[in-house]
């Protein structure tokens, strides 16, 4: 089954919704085409932060 997550673009600031898919490719970070600023993200599949992203 697919989720939701949601994580903030660092570009723009804004708030982004996207669909990870459970498909098992073997991959620990997906590449997300951000539609608030056009640019390619790094996703952790485990976790859905953005790579890079400080832990709080």
């Amino acid at each position: 089954m697919d989720r939701q997550i949601v994580f903030k673009c660092p570009q723009t600031g804004m708030n982004v919704q996207h669909r990870l898919g459970d498909e098992s490719t073997g991959r620990t970070h997906e590449s997300v085409s951000c539609p608030a600023c056009a640019r390619l993200h790094l996703i952790d599949r485990a976790s859905g932060k953005l790579l890079g992203e400080r832990r709080r």
